[in-house]
């Protein structure tokens, strides 16, 4: 029980430094300025349905652990919210940064 909570916390140690490694990248390559009126609102939107994607899974995971089709402990719960919270706000981010709003 002690090693598998450790590997996982591992696993996400790992991910999480990635993910600031690739920030870290993508950001010191960008020449744009920092933030303006129009990313501020790409994120807002980006944000709002993000939301609406996590409410989404976390009903399809409490109606599927109410009818007894999956059963999942919290610490993968909460790591499958943050995995698709992470995915979702990178897309969403990048399909409206491409749109013109």
């Amino acid at each position: 029980m002690v090693a598998d909570l450790n590997i996982q916390l591992l696993i996400f140690v790992f991910f999480f430094t990635m993910g600031g490694v690739i920030h870290f990248i993508l950001r010191k390559k960008s020449n744009e300025p920092k933030s303006d009126e129009r990313k501020q609102k790409v994120a807002g939107k980006a944000a709002q349905n993000t939301i609406v994607v996590i409410m989404g899974m976390l009903a399809v995971i409490g109606w599927g652990d109410i009818l007894d089709l999956i059963k999942l402990e919290t610490l993968a719960v909460v790591s499958l919210v943050f995995f698709i919270l992470m995915i979702s706000m990178f897309g969403f981010f990048k399909y409206y940064n491409s749109k013109e709003i």
